[in-house]
């Protein structure tokens, strides 16, 4: 009887300890947090900051949701131990827990398969274009792998007051009529500003406007600027590894979502590729890799990590060895790394030496320590 009474009061204590972390902790990041002035400041008539979203916007937050999309985007500009989100062009400052205090669900996400949102409404783009995106990203952003919501349009043979023009997959020109649903959507988009200063948090210094610009450009462009200037055949790898990196559908490597678009990987959680020891070090410890994935500690340019990488594809371990030739060369080759291509022919020749290896069966760091026949 002694121990059921113990039983239930290590239970009782666990629940506490519990609710103390999630319910009082929670409340003193943000209980008694309000909107505030950018800068401290007796003034009555200052602007406060986060400014309350309008009706219609928190309709769209509402349709957001239900449409998945938090599933693929988050708002939440990270600070520099986290990766450091404004290095990426994607805000001027790390968010604060005072940014969301007027919202009913926050919608921070988990998951980046596409670029965090916490700032969008910022970017200048047009509703007709958000339009045009949320109709057909593929139109708007050829490679999206954003699903499109044509839905949520009627579409008319003719241009009227209320629609847009656009063009479908052929070409062919369209004239799409936003229903409500659509304009709830891109008001809410429109809304989402951290764009403004407030007494915990300032812009950072670390960057300047114009570094910001050359980043984002540089996400978009990356090592296709100085196509030009390789053989075809080294910036047709490249180019094709780089549509497998980004790519999260058959075919494609889904690397872009631990390792991010900029190569520069999650501080603590994911190693970067920019730069890295083992990317530009030995072939065949890069190829095991992407054969059969990686577990366990690691260490990368001095830091070390510890997590599990499956096989790139989808599903795990389905790329060919062209296509992992090309994604090698191409983080081989990109964001500032240089170092030689990656054939097929070394691909087929690794995966020939270790076939009887069991299927999913994860390397170590210390089984790749072993003698690497293929150099850089």
């Amino acid at each position: 009887m002694n121990n059921i009474f113990k039983f239930a009061s290590y239970i009782f204590i666990t629940l506490a300890v519990a609710w103390l972390a999630f319910v009082v902790g929670a409340r003193n990041q943000f209980g008694d947090l309000t909107p505030s002035p950018e800068m401290l400041s007796e003034d009555p008539d200052v602007d406060l900051f986060p400014q309350p979203l309008s009706g219609i916007a928190q309709l769209g937050s509402k349709e957001y949701l239900s449409l998945g999309c938090v599933t693929c985007h988050t708002q939440q500009v990270r600070s520099e131990n986290a990766g450091f989100d404004v290095a990426r062009g994607w805000g001027k400052r790390p968010s604060v827990p005072r940014d969301y205090v007027l919202q009913e669900e926050v919608l921070l996400g988990h998951n980046r398969v596409g670029p965090d949102l916490a700032n969008i409404g910022t970017r200048e783009y047009s509703s007709d274009w958000l339009h045009r995106h949320l109709f057909s990203p593929q139109i708007a952003v050829e490679g999206s792998i954003c699903q499109p919501s044509p839905f949520l349009y009627n579409i008319s043979e003719f241009e009227t007051d209320s629609s847009i023009k656009t063009v479908d997959d052929k070409n062919t020109t369209l004239h799409i009529i936003p229903s409500l649903r659509a304009n709830r959507i891109v008001a809410y988009l429109q809304s989402l500003n951290q764009n403004y200063e407030l007494p915990e948090i300032s812009f950072s210094d670390d960057i300047s406007e114009s570094e910001l610009v050359e980043i984002a450009q540089a996400d978009v462009v990356g090592v296709e600027s100085n196509s030009s200037e390789l053989p075809s055949w080294l910036a047709a790898q490249i180019s094709s590894g780089k549509e497998i990196y980004m790519k999260a559908a058959p075919g494609g490597g889904l690397c872009f979502t631990c390792h991010q678009p900029n190569g520069e990987g999650l501080a603590g959680q994911f190693p970067p590729l920019a730069g890295s020891d083992w990317v530009l070090g030995s072939k065949e410890k890069l190829i095991k890799i992407s054969i059969y994935g990686l577990m366990g500690e690691i260490e990368v340019n001095g830091v070390k990590y510890n997590n599990v990488m499956a096989p790139p594809g989808i599903p795990p371990g389905s790329l060919t060895d062209q296509q992992i030739a090309d994604v090698l060369t191409y983080i081989r080759n990109d964001w500032g790394n240089s170092a030689s291509s990656v054939s097929p022919e070394e691909v087929a020749s690794v995966r020939a030496k270790i076939k009887n290896r069991a299927p999913m069966q994860m390397w170590t760091a210390a089984e790749l320590s072993a003698v690497s026949s293929i150099t850089e």
